[in-house]
């Protein structure tokens, strides 16, 4: 048997299928039995699980052969390191595995680890199927791309980088190992509401980006009645309402845009995708609509910036004057768009920051249901080069229990990344901007507040937003902390975020 664990990253109210557990379990050959323990479902005893797991399957003729962890960097990290060194402690006889990515950006602390037994890095479904071949004595480790182990001498190996496949290469994810209706969560898109990932990587070349750095410029796209197929199973069979795409990079260009949309129509759903500018603007103004009845209630863009002079050294291949378009074109057809912006330019943080906040307001004038996600720039590995003139990576920990302190899961979670050229003065100004901001415009993300603090915090926030003054916005501040109906988690990020799911 092989336990699947998924370690803690958020709190249960916010929880998501397990996707990459799903994915490995289904890449195994159907004589391997296995389960997924998932430490964002309610209730659940990680650790304690898993050994009831393992003592009731020791008599057996098949016992539990090795736990595997899926590990992202952040609050994730921070569970997974003592859990794993607990499981190792009770069971040292048993394989520990670690995959996800962290350890396919950072795999020196993950195998410094001697509680880690193997790290798969890049994608894991072959590379995992092979490690069994290597537990079972069939093969040897160092053939295997892919995995990486410390050797008899205490060296690193690092297996070669494995040729990854596309989602139409793998089996379908495994609804039926899961309880679905449980991860059914309640957003703005609707009740019951699922994730779903239609491709793998992306083909563009933004160079702080940690995606790229695991798979480079690649992207493989599922076809879109395959997708289809899946999202409407999930509808059909448990009432999924809505769904939130994982892929970064959704849209390629207007004719498969055009399929998806007549692939989705027909399901009723409302969806939520993440896509670049150029390739929105790109669109005719028939697929724009074919889109919106569709569903497409929200797509998310990596803006970045309002310098075109910073927007060239991101490597993001778009202007200023296409961020504010795509800002128009989703006005025009009523689909609610999100811009990320990254803070913290190395070179010149302060100029960057006033450009960008000036910017926004902007960006909210042209499509005043913009929402907004910001960022503090965080360094990750590059394959040729890193974003801005300095490379803070040689000071990153060395070991995993660096890694897991609160000041490195800020810095994972871009929260609070402590960078010497991000003064708190700096990051108060970003924050005191979004705070007026969100007050001004609540998020239609944000469930988490009682509808009297979202209409003080919109009379409180009018005058300042009208001058373009946030300073120590101190009322405002006690006003959302006094009407939320759940505690503000700093550490929901990416695909976790949200405006105070209950």
């Amino acid at each position: 048997m092989i336990i699947l664990v998924n370690p803690r990253a958020t709190r249960p109210a916010n929880r998501r299928f397990p996707l990459s557990l799903m994915a490995i379990g289904a890449a195994l050959p159907p004589r391997e039995d296995w389960e997924i323990v998932d430490g964002n479902r309610p209730s659940v005893d990680v650790a304690q699980t898993i050994s009831a797991m393992v003592e009731s399957r020791r008599a057996t003729t098949d016992p539990v052969r090795a736990i595997a962890f899926t590990v992202m960097p952040g609050p994730q990290l921070a569970n997974a390191v003592p859990l794993t060194k607990a499981i190792k402690a009770r069971y040292p006889e048993i394989p520990t595995v670690w995959g996800g990515n962290f350890g396919s950006l950072y795999p020196e602390p993950v195998l410094r680890a001697p509680y880690v037994d193997w790290l798969v890095r890049g994608q894991g479904e072959q590379t995992f199927v092979e490690l069994l071949d290597v537990l079972g004595g069939r093969r040897d480790p160092a053939e295997v791309a892919g995995l990486c182990f410390r050797k008899a001498d205490g060296s690193h190996h690092l297996g070669a980088e494995r040729r990854w496949v596309g989602p139409d290469e793998l089996p379908p994810p495994p609804y039926h190992k899961i309880d679905v209706a449980d991860y059914l969560r309640p957003t703005f898109l609707g009740r019951r509401s699922g994730v779903y990932q239609a491709s793998i990587g992306c083909p563009y070349a933004c160079n702080f980006c940690g995606v790229i750095s695991v798979f480079g410029r690649r992207e493989q796209v599922q076809k879109p009645a395959r997708t289809a197929e899946h999202l409407g199973f999930l509808a059909r069979e448990y009432g999924m309402d809505s769904v939130h795409f994982y892929d970064n990079n959704f849209f390629l260009n207007d004719a498969q845009a055009r399929e998806i949309a007549d692939q989705m129509a027909p399901l009723g759903l409302r969806w939520w995708v993440e896509a670049r500018v150029d390739a929105l603007l790109r669109f005719s103004d028939s697929t724009w609509r074919r889109l919106k009845r569709a569903g497409l209630t929200m797509v998310f863009c990596g803006a970045e910036s309002g310098s075109d002079q910073v927007l060239r050294k991101m490597h993001k291949d778009i202007t200023a004057a296409q961020i504010l378009e795509a800002a128009a074109r989703t006005r025009e057809h009523g689909i609610i768009p999100e811009f990320s912006f990254v803070f913290g330019d190395p070179d010149q943080p302060e100029q960057e920051i006033e450009n960008t906040l000036a910017f926004i307001r902007k960006l909210k004038s042209v499509n005043p249901a913009m929402e907004l996600i910001t960022y503090f720039y965080t360094p990750t590995p590059q394959r040729k080069d890193t974003y801005g003139s300095i490379d803070p990576l040689s000071d990153t920990p060395a070991t995993l229990e660096g890694w897991a302190t609160p000041e490195w899961v800020n810095w994972m979670t871009h929260v609070d990344p402590q960078l010497p050229w991000m003064s708190r003065r700096l990051k108060a100004k970003v924050e005191n901007f979004e705070l007026v901001l969100k007050s001004r415009f609540p998020s239609v993300h944000d469930r988490g507040t009682r509808a009297w603090g979202k209409w003080a915090g919109r009379w409180l926030a009018a005058p300042g937003w009208r001058r373009g003054e946030y300073a120590d916005p101190t009322l405002l501040r006690l006003v959302r902390k006094l009407a939320r109906i759940v505690p503000e988690d700093a550490q929901l990020y990416g695909h976790l975020r949200g405006e105070g799911a209950l």
